[in-house]
């Protein structure tokens, strides 16, 4: 019973899309956290930036 398994390949189609859909995840998420840490940065900026004209 030897069962000859025939490797299940995938188009260039398909390893395009895939790619593009990875690419497409990648850079909503890391747009995302960038914006997070960006408003985070600001935030504290501001605070000793205000902390600094409050105590002159």
């Amino acid at each position: 019973m030897d069962k000859k398994s025939t490797p299940n390949y995938i188009s260039k189609e398909e390893a395009n899309e895939m790619i593009e859909n990875a690419l497409r995840r990648h850079n909503r998420r890391s747009t995302i956290i960038s914006s997070v840490l960006g408003w985070i940065l600001i935030g504290g900026y501001s605070f000793g930036l205000f902390q600094a004209v409050q105590n002159v």
